[in-house]
C-alpha cells in the first residue's frame, strides 16, 4: 500500500510540473512592416539602395578652410536588379533635396548648434559630372545589361562661402531612376 501511495505522490508531482508548463502566456510583441512596390520598368531598385547611408566620416575643418574646397571622395552605388536590356537602353538618377544656393550642391540638415557651418555635400555621378539636387536634372546615362547593374557616384564634403566650421555635417537627398 505505501508503494502505491509513493508512486501515486510521484506520479502526481510529475503531472503537475507539466500541467504548469504547459500553460505557456502570451504577450504583445510589437508590429512588423512590410514595405515595397511592383513597378514597370525596365529594372527594379536593389533594397540595399533604396534606404542607404553613405558615410563620409570625420574630415578636418582645415582641409575646408576656403570657398571650393573638398574632401576625398566617398563612393557608393546605385543598384538596379533584375534589368532588361530589351526594355531600356540607359538609365540616369535624378536626385533631389536642399540646395544652398547651388542646385550641384546639398545642403545640411539643420542650422541647430552643433551643426557644420559653410560646409554641403557634393555628388559627382560615374563620368565624372557634379549632379545637382534641382529634382529634374539626370544624372549621365548609363547603359543597361541584362541582371545587375550599379551606378557609381561619389560623394565629398565642400566649403561653402568660406572655411567651413566644425559640426555634425548630415543630409539627405531622394532619387528617382529615369529609363531612357
Amino acid at each position: 500500500m505505501k508503494l502505491k501511495f509513493i508512486s501515486m505522490a510521484v506520479f502526481s508531482a510529475l503531472t503537475l510540473g507539466v500541467a504548469t508548463s504547459a500553460s505557456a502566456a502570451i504577450v504583445n510583441g510589437g508590429t512588423v512592416h512590410f514595405k515595397g512596390e511592383v513597378v514597370e520598368a525596365a529594372c527594379a531598385v536593389n533594397m540595399n539602395s533604396a534606404d542607404q547611408t553613405v558615410q563620409l566620416g570625420q574630415v578636418r575643418a582645415a582641409k575646408l578652410d576656403a570657398d571650393g574646397k573638398m574632401s576625398s571622395p566617398v563612393g557608393f552605388d546605385i543598384e538596379l536588379n533584375d534589368c532588361s536590356s530589351a526594355a531600356s537602353s540607359g538609365a540616369s538618377i535624378i536626385f533631389s533635396g536642399p540646395q544652398g544656393g547651388q542646385a550641384d550642391i546639398l545642403s545640411l540638415q539643420g542650422s541647430s548648434a552643433g551643426s557644420a557651418t559653410n560646409v554641403g555635400i557634393k555628388v559627382m555621378d560615374y563620368k565624372g559630372v557634379a549632379v545637382k539636387f534641382d529634382g529634374v536634372t539626370a544624372s549621365s546615362e548609363y547603359t543597361i545589361t541584362d541582371g545587375t547593374i550599379k551606378i557609381p557616384f561619389q560623394a565629398r564634403y565642400v566649403a561653402v562661402g568660406g572655411a567651413a566650421g566644425a559640426g555634425i555635417a548630415n543630409a539627405d537627398a531622394t532619387f528617382k531612376v529615369q529609363y531612357q
